[in-house]
């Protein structure tokens, strides 16, 4: 009978009502730390929780200098220069300071870039031995070689400089 009462015992002890309590709490702790730190872990991965040195946001800016070639006779000033090239080329960087110190003249007409090795504007491109016409009036008749610079005079183009030589003197030559 001792060992009955001995087992029956350590069975209450074991199994009793607050040992089942106890183990569905200590279940449900568990689960509730794994999803938290799994929470955690996914807020840290996507960018929402960052730790060091906090990045200052710098403010979006647009550019209104570059434009698709489609848009060449859409501006709203009467006179303006578009400039039309591969934005990859070596000599890009060339172009590039040449037109910031004819810009930054207190005097001058707004030129406009076009990146010709974008998709939009390939359509643009003179192919080999291609007819296209001098001074275009309209985008359909419209056709570049890389560079190009042509003036806009009352949505007509009135002059065209082509060439890496023309284009490059044409750009000291407007600075001066």
């Amino acid at each position: 009978m001792q060992k009955k009462k001995k087992q029956k015992l350590n069975y209450e002890k074991n199994y009793g009502p607050d040992n089942e309590v106890l183990k569905v709490v200590k279940i449900l702790v568990a689960v509730v730390l794994f999803l938290l730190v799994f929470y955690f872990l996914a807020m840290i991965m996507t960018g929402e929780i960052k730790f060091g040195n906090k990045k200052k946001e710098t403010p979006t800016e647009i550019q209104y200098d570059e434009i698709l070639a489609g848009e060449t006779f859409n501006k709203n000033e009467e006179e303006y220069y578009v400039f039309y090239f591969n934005f990859s080329e070596k000599i890009a960087s060339t172009y590039l300071i040449y037109r910031d110190g004819y810009l930054g003249k207190t005097e001058h007409f707004p030129m406009y870039m076009v990146d010709l090795e974008k998709g939009f504007n390939t359509g643009y491109v003179t192919k080999d031995e291609e007819e296209r016409e001098e001074y275009p009036e309209s985008i359909s008749n419209l056709k570049v070689t890389s560079p190009t610079i042509v003036k806009i005079k009352d949505k007509k183009v009135v002059e065209r400089i082509e060439g890496k030589d023309e284009v490059k003197e044409f750009l000291k030559n407007i600075n001066s």
